[in-house]
């Protein structure tokens, strides 16, 4: 195979250190073509070979030298385009969507008109735990939480944190049922304003994705000290996903917390560290579910 190899490499090779082409096979006689259009072909093509072969350039030591700069400088210059569209508005496929949702941000104060972050802003960017950090933030400015106690307010951000779907109806006391109601008022309202501002959103979509209510009991009666075993049989949730939306709901208290420190609302920070306090306790929190 090796032997082969360079029989057929050998000739090649030969005249590319000469600088000469190789010698032409003729399809008529060597391959036995017999078609006619073929022919003129091969006898333009070679016609042009001739001609190229006259050039002083094609005869000239320094010739391969400059092709090898030219092709380089080529690809050096498609290199250059490929990169300056990369980083140009062009290339970005979402950039009117990203557009879009900066003038939202803007129109709900979150961003000033010349693109500086504010306060409300800053206060948004702490949230990293809920299905929805504009809603979330949203339910804070709008004062959603306030006049609810610590095991109220801790179950209304159940239904932002909780990640999976019910199909009990949780029964509510009336101050966390009407705050319930607002939260999806607010909710649909977001929706209408990204429709509005050429969003692809859907209403009944949005609600569906974002919300999530299935746990608002189970965390209401955890928070106010029942035991674990008798918070189970009010819902259809397997208890490990009980167990991992606390523990969740517990981190979006923190981070809530965090928010309020950038707000400098003294009075939402205490009720969210008094919500932390409530469900942080017994085998939610237990460092080892076989001890606890």
């Amino acid at each position: 195979m090796s032997a082969c190899h360079a029989t057929v490499h050998s000739p090649q090779s030969e005249c590319a250190s000469s600088g000469t082409d190789p010698e032409q096979l003729d399809p008529r006689s060597d391959f036995k073509i017999q078609d006619f259009d073929l022919a003129m072909k091969i006898n333009q093509r070679t016609a042009l070979l001739n001609q190229r072969a006259k050039l002083p350039a094609h005869t000239c030591p320094g010739t391969p030298a400059q092709v090898a700069l030219v092709r380089s400088e080529m690809l050096l210059s498609q290199r250059l385009e490929e990169l300056s569209h990369e980083l140009s508005d062009a290339s970005l496929q979402q950039m009117p969507e990203f557009h879009q949702r900066v003038g939202i941000l803007q129109q709900l104060g979150y961003v000033s008109p010349d693109g500086t972050v504010t306060l409300k802003g800053r206060a948004a960017c702490e949230i990293n735990s809920t299905q929805d950090e504009l809603l979330s933030t949203e339910l804070l400015f709008r004062g959603l939480l306030s006049g609810l106690s610590p095991e109220e307010a801790v179950a209304l951000m159940s239904a932002l944190v909780f990640q999976e779907k019910s199909d009990v109806e949780p029964e509510l006391p009336p101050a966390l049922s009407s705050a319930a109601r607002h939260l999806y008022s607010l909710a649909a309202e977001l929706c209408e304003l990204q429709a509005s501002a050429g969003l692809p959103v859907s209403e009944e979509e949005y609600i569906r994705e974002v919300l999530h209510p299935g746990l608002m009991q189970v965390v209401y009666e955890w928070a106010r000290g029942t035991p674990f075993s008798a918070i189970t049989p009010l819902t259809d949730v397997m208890e490990g996903s009980i167990v991992r939306a606390v523990v969740r709901l517990d981190q979006c208290c923190r981070e809530l917390m965090d928010a309020a420190r950038v707000m400098g609302d003294t009075g939402l920070f205490s009720l969210m560290e008094a919500a932390s306090g409530k469900i942080r306790r017994d085998i939610v929190f237990a460092a080892s579910l076989y001890v606890a």
